[in-house]
């Protein structure tokens, strides 16, 4: 694998200025990338397809297919990116085929695993992983792990005369604050302008898509206390997902445990992010545990 990677920077290194950057524009259609993917070996997935300026559904066409003219039945899957869930892409036909990834996009060491995917695989290889990818050979994607779309950078409309989020029904293509025009449009208003259903028609074989709030967005869940948690149950995750109120409590108190409870639950009061700015967990409902 690791040599069909310096061979795909090396076909695609005609394509673009400096290759060596992290963010890049190549001057090939949709369809002839997936050429040169699968003359490789390779495999292509439409990532954050739905994230506004570079992607697919963002801003580029209303329909994938519209982009891969030749390959669209080819391409077994889409990654969904933070500010998008199954509820959302389930509303566009062409992608009730389509397996559905949530990746955690991580820039950084402590975004990995901000979002991610539970497979069940005969075996831990990319053979594997592919096939399940594809729903082959009893392998699957059982389940999808990813951030409430409220909480991803580019959910609503932003404003970016006003820097004005917009909380009104969707889509909203014009500041309804100021009445400016330059606005980066939300993931939610883009779907509510694209979708042909109204609500998510999900096929039978989409996994659940489970919330998964990052202890950095929890108030009152500092560096400090992340390293504390870590320290004692070993990563993130199992913060998140595992351990009891009452472990949590004799870490940490059970103020700041029944935040991480809440977030759990889903008991949030969220605002929403906009124009890359993340969404923010306003408060959260007590209750006791």
């Amino acid at each position: 694998y690791y040599e069909q990677i310096k061979e795909f920077s090396k076909v695609l290194s005609k394509y673009i200025t400096n290759i060596t950057l992290s963010c890049q524009k190549a001057k090939l259609s949709a369809d002839n990338l997936a050429e040169i993917v699968y003359e490789l070996g390779g495999k292509l997935i439409p990532a954050h397809a739905f994230t506004p300026f570079k992607s697919f559904y963002g801003s580029c066409y209303d329909r994938l297919s519209l982009a891969f003219e030749k390959h669209f039945n080819s391409i077994a899957a889409v990654e969904l990116g933070l500010s998008a869930d199954t509820d959302f892409a389930d509303t566009i036909d062409e992608l009730s085929e389509k397996t559905f990834i949530t990746n955690s996009d991580a820039h950084s060491l402590e975004k990995i695993a901000r979002e991610y995917n539970k497979l069940n695989l005969q075996f831990p290889d990319f053979e594997n992983i592919f096939s399940a990818i594809n729903r082959l050979n009893d392998n699957a994607i059982i389940a999808n792990y990813g951030l409430n779309p409220k909480l991803g950078k580019y959910h609503r409309t932003f404003c970016k005369k006003c820097n004005y989020i917009a909380s009104e029904e969707p889509p909203i293509i014009i500041c309804p604050k100021c009445g400016s025009k330059e606005v980066t449009l939300g993931v939610l208003d883009r779907i509510n302008m694209i979708s042909d259903f109204k609500n998510a028609i999900h096929p039978a074989h989409r996994p659940p898509y489970y919330y998964q709030i990052p202890l950095e967005f929890i108030p009152g869940i500092g560096a400090k206390t992340i390293k504390e948690l870590v320290a004692k149950f070993g990563t993130e995750i199992n913060v998140l997902q595992n351990a009891s109120f009452n472990q949590l409590a004799q870490v940490i108190g059970e103020v700041r445990a029944n935040s991480i409870i809440a977030a759990r639950n889903q008991n949030l009061i969220l605002r929403a992010g906009g124009g890359g700015l993340y969404g923010k967990v306003e408060a959260t409902i007590w209750k006791t545990f």
